[in-house]
């Protein structure tokens, strides 16, 4: 052993051979390499294979400055390299009782890799490897303990952990690592606590737990929050499961958050990008919340959340919106990403992936079994969740207030049992929920239910698109919303049982408004436009049997139109039908538009039906007076009616007094008889032409002539009534 250690050769013993005549003292070990003089012996190194080393095989606090490797090797107490301090150390497929390496200083690679076996922790606590850390195949065994204790271990190069199989905690805490940590196809086993504490964690390169060597599992929960990592944070393909049960925390809205989280890293900080997809797979929450993310976050192909969990809810409500529920006061967290900054796109969609699998196979689209949570996150590029799964039937199954996305929002085609709640969100580009499904509301106590699609306050760039088949059996809310361009629900169906209100627009402010709704697609609830702003308004005939009716009270718009086009008495009468009482705007704003257009006819029955209407509802003088205004001068929009009832009136008062000549009421005058004459000074109030007065009427005459004065004065006050609106419009 001497000889062979100066001259740096390899001692091999047969690893199938008898312990005993393979046996040597770690003692013997230990001295060789403390004993070594200080000039040293150029070209010395330990290197045993297969050997079975007995007793203390101890360098605490020692400085060797000659290699140390070990192949095959088996010990029956734990190495102490406590402090010492190494030029080089591999133990390839030894295997160890343990190892006590605290402090340790390794001033090139650390190798406990090829079947390394430990059947108690590895201690590396605060140690120094100027190279790599390799484990990559090594099984270490900790118990209900620790596996591996590295925490605040300096790398100058990378950790090599592929296909590494733990049971116990893998502790990591405060690590610094100069290269990239590469974990993919390990198996870390700590079931109801920690697998993986990488807390605080600093990697310059990038973190691989992905399925490279096969897929990364990890039966325990997974802490990286606080990290910090200069490249790629990979977990695509990895399947993580956790039944760490946290405390139950409140949360807005009201419920308690269920959150058994299988990986944890709020506050995480990635400088490239994100990546949980390609079949990764998790039981429990994923915590993101105040993470920064240099790139983008990837989830497509994703499985995110508990089954059963989501299953008692299913059972709870019913997976059809049949009967309305309560609220929901247990919610199950899959994704927390509250206040999450993504510098680049966050991608969940299905897409075909025809460069890293080969053969264009397509990636299914994430599926989340719980609610996730994106409060006042920003999403700087574009967000995709086309084609995702959301399940969580009565509760918010996106929960997004104050979500910022500086390109576009894609729903496209989303599945969805439960609510998506967008108040206060930004989208810098498009809302798309083209052809979403939408059902499962969240649901009050009093058993009606809230919205499906909640974007109250939400300020849309360009356009809010919920058209191609788009359903929700809550209903939309876009109260006080502002929507740049178009806002479109055509062919939308709209609310449910429990809904009471199918479209919530009450102040919206947009450029186009598209209601295009065929007669088979009436909303099943009201339907608010109240001080809803547009340019341009689209309906159909569906749109105004919303069963709860439509309210249009200043609601104001520039043009209206619909396809097939109708015309303006069947608008009167959805009008009517919508509106059981009386209010003058909706009939003013329609007629605004008819003058705009250059149709003045149009605009005038507009206004005629507006006084009827008006009228009708005053007492019986009123609908009297309203009845006389109609036939007479059409409320002061028909004038010429005023002239032809006049004429009409005079014509038989003249023919009654051709054949029926008065007397003189005073002999001393010597009027000239002219029936003509006197209809018209009968009729006309004030003007005197000389007849009025002169003569004697008696009989039938008597009665005629105070006809023609009552008429004449009804008449010329209805005409005076319309030449003052008329005068007002001009």
């Amino acid at each position: 052993m001497r000889e062979a250690f100066a001259a740096g050769r390899r001692v091999r013993f047969d690893p199938t051979a008898p312990r005993r005549g393979r046996t040597v003292p770690g003692g013997l070990l230990s001295s060789l390499l403390a004993d070594l003089p200080p000039d040293g012996l150029r070209g010395a190194a330990l290197r045993l294979v297969g050997a079975h080393v007995v007793g203390r095989f101890a360098l605490e606090g020692l400085r060797v400055d000659h290699v140390v490797d070990l192949e095959n090797c088996t010990f029956e107490e734990k190495p102490d390299l406590r402090m010492a301090r190494l030029v080089g150390l591999r133990m390839r497929g030894c295997r160890v009782p343990g190892l006590l390496g605290r402090n340790l200083r390794v001033g090139s690679d650390l190798v406990l890799e090829a079947g390394f076996t430990s059947d108690d922790a590895v201690d590396l606590t605060d140690a120094t490897v100027e190279g790599t850390l390799r484990l990559a195949g090594a099984v270490l065994h900790g118990g209900d303990d620790h596996a591996l204790l590295a925490a605040r271990i300096r790398l100058s190069g990378s950790l090599q952990a592929i296909a590494l199989r733990a049971t116990g905690e893998v502790r990591l805490r405060g690590a610094n690592v100069g290269g990239s940590v590469h974990l993919g196809g390990a198996r870390l086993v700590n079931a109801g606590q920690n697998a993986l504490d990488a807390t605080g964690v600093t990697i310059a390169g990038n973190l691989f737990c992905d399925a490279e060597g096969g897929r990364f599992a990890a039966e325990g929960r997974i802490l990286l929050d606080g990290a910090r990592v200069g490249g790629n944070v990979v977990f695509s393909g990895a399947r993580l499961h956790a039944n760490v049960t946290d405390r139950p925390v409140l949360v807005i809205p009201r419920g308690t958050a269920d959150e058994s989280a299988a990986l944890v890293a709020d506050r995480i900080r990635v400088e490239g990008n994100v990546e949980l997809d390609d079949g990764f797979t998790s039981s429990g929450t994923v915590r993101l919340p105040n993470a920064d993310i240099g790139g983008y976050l990837r989830l497509s192909g994703a499985e995110i959340g508990s089954r059963e969990v989501v299953e008692e809810l299913t059972d709870a409500t019913g997976p059809e919106p049949a009967e309305p529920a309560g609220e929901v006061q247990r919610i199950p967290v899959a994704l927390h990403a509250d206040g999450i900054q993504v510098r680049g796109d966050l991608e969940a969609r299905g897409a075909v992936n025809g460069g890293f699998r080969g053969g264009g196979a397509r990636d299914t689209a994430l599926r989340v079994h719980g609610q996730v949570r994106l409060v006042d996150a920003h999403v700087r590029g574009s967000a995709s969740l086309s084609g995702v799964q959301l399940h969580g039937p009565g509760i918010d199954v996106l929960f997004a207030d104050r979500l910022r996305v500086g390109g576009t929002l894609f729903l496209r085609n989303l599945r969805a049992h439960g609510s998506l709640r967008l108040q206060n969100a930004e989208i810098g580009s498009t809302l798309d929920c083209s052809g979403a499904t939408l059902l499962a509301p969240r649901g009050r106590p009093d058993g009606t239910v809230k919205p499906s699609l909640d974007a109250r306050v939400a300020t849309v760039g360009k356009d809010l698109l919920c058209s191609h088949g788009f359903t929700a059996a809550g209903g939309v809310r876009v109260r006080l919303a502002e929507v740049g361009k178009m806002a479109t629900f055509a062919g939308a169906r709209l609310g449910g049982p429990g809904s009471g209100i199918a479209l919530n627009a009450y102040g919206l402010t947009v450029q186009q408004l598209v209601l295009r709704l065929d007669a088979g697609q009436a909303p099943v609830g009201r339907v608010l436009l109240t001080r809803c702003a547009a340019t341009a308004v689209f309906d159909g005939p569906g749109l105004w049997a919303a069963t709860g009716g439509v309210e249009v009270e200043d609601f104001t718009f520039r043009s209206i139109t619909s396809a097939p086009q109708v015309d303006v008495r069947t608008r009167l009468r959805w009008l009517r039908e919508v509106q059981p009482d009386f209010a003058p705007g909706p009939y003013e704003q329609l007629a605004a538009v008819y003058r705009d257009g250059g149709e003045e006819e149009l605009a005038q029955l507009v206004q005629v039906e507006k006084q009827r209407r008006r009228f009708a509802e005053l007492g019986v003088a009123g609908r009297v007076w309203g009845f006389l205004q109609h036939w007479t001068v059409g409320y002061g929009y028909r004038p010429w009616l005023a002239i032809a009832w006049l004429t009409g009136f005079w014509l038989l008062g003249a023919l009654w007094f051709l054949g029926h000549e008065m007397p003189k009421l005073n002999d001393d005058e010597s009027p000239s008889w002219n029936a003509w004459l006197l209809a018209v000074d009968l009729l006309v109030p004030i003007v005197d032409l000389g007849q009025d007065g002169k003569w004697r009427f008696s009989g039938a005459s008597q009665w005629i002539s105070s006809a023609l004065i009552a008429v004449g004065w009804i008449l010329a006050s209805t005409a005076a009534a319309g030449a003052a609106r008329v005068l007002k419009r001009t």
